[in-house]
């Protein structure tokens, strides 16, 4: 979704007013890694059980969304951790969108690197573009400097890696776990009757799929070193080669948020249980696209209105996102227990 709120932003780091319980403490680190890709760096916050210390931070505030709170610095909780490397958003989005996630999993017992993606008021469309395969080596370039720091404040358990993926972060953890773009399904995606979801936007930009280079959509993203995934409405799904997602040999987890009827064709993941051997594939109901993103403030849903946005606020009548939040985050952390033998 490339449209997001320049109000995305905006997310920044703020004091925090009221401290967590120390039963669920999480604390906070951030790094910078080398990404030859992009040749330079990306950001990366690493969120992780903590005991009480460090400083009260507020990450993700903005005038649209609420902010996550966590503990800068703090000791880590005493033992090894698994990692999990987690992308969230579209082509274009807000630097911290996944901050929810992030510390729910680190409450629940697991070291979550988050991945910042690059400011979206700064990239052109073709730029966009390219975030289908350098985002895939974020994630590797991520684990790679993770493995080799040492002066991270929790302790990694090596052997128990995975992935989540929300959106074009879905796409990306199906193309660490192996999965290759399939460069004709790819641009078909924007012809009449497929299933892109930026379709409009790449248009307007003059750009043509059927135009982009073969060689870097069909490239292996394959990390052995990851072990399972869990990938949530993701993007593109349609457009991965049969014979890339039938070669997967770890645990997949597909979750789309809402209904089979209510699930945006181009975010739909169910026609990847048989295509993945093994995979699990479950609908979150009382749940939206839109219930991936933040917790909104109050005054979120005008703000969205008068911007003339999607309605990022909006939740299906009677729900809850917090507990939408909650539920998934449940789920998500079920899965990955099972799939790294926790």
């Amino acid at each position: 979704m490339m449209h997001l709120l320049a109000l995305l932003l905006s997310a920044c780091l703020l004091a925090a007013n009221t401290p967590a319980g120390e039963a669920d403490v999480v604390g906070l680190s951030f790094l910078s890694v080398p990404v030859p890709e992009r040749r330079g760096t990306t950001d990366v916050t690493l969120w992780y059980p903590a005991t009480a210390g460090g400083t009260p931070v507020l990450i993700g505030d903005s005038p649209l969304f609420k902010g996550e709170a966590a503990y800068q610095g703090a000791p880590a909780a005493a033992g090894s951790r698994p990692l999990i490397l987690l992308s969230h958003g579209g082509l274009k989005s807000g630097p911290f969108v996944g901050a929810w996630m992030a510390s729910r999993l680190a409450s629940k017992g697991f070291v979550v690197a988050m991945m910042r993606q690059p400011d979206p008021q700064t990239m052109t469309s073709e730029e966009s573009l390219r975030e289908i395969w350098l985002r895939p080596a974020d994630l590797s370039a991520a684990l790679s400097a993770i493995e080799t720091d040492g002066t991270l404040p929790a302790e990694i358990d090596r052997n128990r890696i995975g992935v989540l993926g929300f959106l074009v972060g879905g796409t990306s953890a199906l193309s660490i776990m192996g999965g290759k773009l399939d460069p004709e399904r790819f641009a078909r995606s924007c012809d009449a009757g497929g299933t892109g979801i930026d379709c409009r936007e790449f248009a307007s930009a003059g750009i043509d799929l059927h135009s982009i280079g073969r060689q870097k959509l069909t490239r292996s993203h394959l990390d052995p070193r990851v072990k399972a995934a869990v990938v949530i409405d993701p993007e593109f799904a349609t457009s991965f080669a049969p014979e890339s997602l039938a070669r997967m040999s770890n645990p997949v987890r597909l979750i789309n948020l809402g209904t089979a009827q209510t699930v945006w064709p181009g975010l739909s993941a169910s026609g990847l249980k048989d295509a993945i051997p093994g995979a699990r594939y479950d609908l979150l109901t009382g749940a939206t696209q839109y219930s991936a993103f933040s917790e909104c403030k109050p005054a979120g849903a005008a703000i969205l209105r008068e911007e003339g946005e999607e309605p990022l606020c909006d939740d299906p009548e009677g729900t809850n996102r917090a507990a939408v939040h909650d539920r998934l985050a449940e789920m998500v952390a079920a899965a990955l227990r099972a799939d790294l033998s926790l």
